[in-house]
């Protein structure tokens, strides 16, 4: 495969996406944060700044004793107020749906904390208008773009939500997994896997304890490789989508690829099965990536690492740069909303 396309760097800010995840846990985790004991929880955020909020959503959702919600859009949810903490989680720290949520929970006199690289959250943080925590890349993802920066959106939640005591998260976990990452990187079929689903529409498959790590992943593959991609979850999928996978006629260019996992529940481990029986008899093509972090939490990090450098090679084998962003450019330009 031809890498040289590679203009911005985006090979090598994936290949650091572990540095990403335990620098920026650093950062935020040493920051001066109390501990908060809110009664509810809302991350408000925006593409991978969403992402990371849903991954780890969905990691602790069987372990979390208080309401833990990803809002991606303007304002909040009616039910906020003074017993809630907004997180209000930005890359940029200038996304227009982030900041309205500062203003809307400043209006009902919840509990805030502003996470950000620069930007206008980062100055209200500065000046102590907010709470939170600024964190910095730097070398690791030399992008610069949110899109290859979703290992330092994670690694800054959950050092700050690990030191606000919202989360049971400790150091060695991260360190852990983000080692494990390097090590199962070493091994995959990213490149074969690449080849087998270029040309069609990939659907991924996944379940509990993954559906942030799912749509993650599937971010990683829309923004990266600029390939319409889309995920279903089981065992919803099973409820929805069974008969509608031979019509119309160009659903036969989906190829299906499942994440598989021992931390799944045995029932959908036997869907898993059964669907892909069906699968066969429709003549339908799949695949099956069975992931092998030790924990949850590599496992829930695992996924859309896999997905991204499924978007890289995707990319180059379109003969297209991975990096530039010319359409977000335009979209951004005429809101009038900085790029990055």
């Amino acid at each position: 495969m031809n890498t040289n396309l590679d203009s911005l760097g985006v090979e090598e800010s994936l290949t650091l996406f572990p540095d990403q995840i335990r620098e920026c846990w650093k950062q935020t985790y040493a920051s001066n944060i109390p501990q908060i004991f809110p009664k509810s929880l809302v991350v408000s955020g925006m593409g991978g700044s969403s992402n990371a909020a849903k991954i780890l959503q969905g990691l602790y959702e069987s372990e979390l004793t208080v309401p833990f919600v990803v809002y991606n859009d303007y304002g909040l949810p009616a039910w906020v107020n003074s017993d809630t903490l907004v997180v209000a989680n930005s890359y940029s720290g200038n996304t227009e749906e982030t900041l309205s949520s500062i203003e809307v929970a400043n209006k009902i006199g919840a509990k805030i904390l502003g996470l950000a690289t620069g930007g206008k959250i980062a100055e209200m943080i500065k000046v102590g208008v907010i709470s939170g925590a600024i964190f910095d890349p730097g070398e690791t993802n030399p992008t610069g773009f949110p899109k290859t920066g979703l290992g330092a959106s994670f690694g800054a939640l959950a050092g700050i939500l690990s030191k606000a005591g919202i989360l049971p998260l400790a150091e060695a976990e991260i360190n852990s997994a983000s080692i494990e990452l390097v090590e199962i990187r070493k091994s995959w079929d990213v490149k074969e896997m690449a080849q087998w689903i270029h040309g069609s529409l990939p659907v991924i498959f996944g379940g509990r304890p993954f559906l942030g790590s799912l749509n993650a992943g599937r971010n990683a593959m829309c923004e990266i490789s600029r390939n319409f991609t889309q995920f279903y979850d089981f065992p919803e999928v099973n409820h929805v989508l069974v008969e509608a996978m031979q019509k119309p006629e160009s659903t036969k260019n989906i190829k299906y690829l499942f994440f598989e996992s021992e931390f799944n529940n045995d029932r959908v481990k036997l869907r898993y099965e059964v669907t892909k029986k069906i699968l066969d008899e429709q003549k339908l093509g799949y695949k099956t990536y069975g992931l092998k972090g030790r924990t949850k939490l590599a496992q829930s990090l695992e996924i859309p690492y896999y997905c991204a450098w499924i978007g890289f090679y995707l990319s180059v084998l379109d003969g297209s740069d991975p990096g530039p962003e010319p359409w977000i450019t335009k979209l951004k330009e005429s809101l009038s909303q900085p790029v990055h």
